[in-house]
């Protein structure tokens, strides 16, 4: 697949990301079986205090520190420190893996294929028909 093209599913955006940088990427697709069960150690105290991910410009994550350097505009010389992580919450990395596929909504999924799958062609379809759906709003 060329840039020329529309990549119309995951497919297509693995053939692209592959054929990027003259073929010299290796492409791993993610499955399920390897993604760890990680848990959420944020709190939600503090989260309320912190800006939106979307006004972030720079953010910089430091070995050894439990923080998050960010920077709102690229003008700014310091990063200023965002502590959002629970006093207790241990940082270890999950010894299980995730149990089940995350999902979509089926609110989502319907809209996308109202949408979206006149636009592409019907072999291309099967993709977005058969993502995984999920009712909860845990992640």
């Amino acid at each position: 697949m060329d840039y020329s093209t529309s990549a119309y599913d995951f497919d297509d955006f693995l053939s692209v990301v592959g054929n990027s940088n003259s073929k010299k990427v290796e492409v791993v697709e993610p499955k399920n079986e390897g993604i760890r069960d990680w848990t959420d150690g944020h709190s939600a105290v503090k989260s309320k205090k912190l800006p939106k991910l979307a006004d972030l410009k720079v953010v910089q994550l430091r070995r050894g520190s439990r923080s998050m350097f960010v920077k709102i505009s690229h003008e700014e010389e310091d990063f200023t420190e965002l502590d959002f992580l629970q006093k207790k919450f241990q940082l270890k990395m999950p010894t299980t893996l995730r149990p089940q596929e995350k999902g979509i909504e089926e609110a989502k999924k319907r809209d996308i294929l109202k949408k979206l799958g006149p636009l592409m062609p019907p072999n291309r379809r099967l993709f977005w028909s058969s993502l995984h759906v999920s009712n909860t709003d845990k992640e």
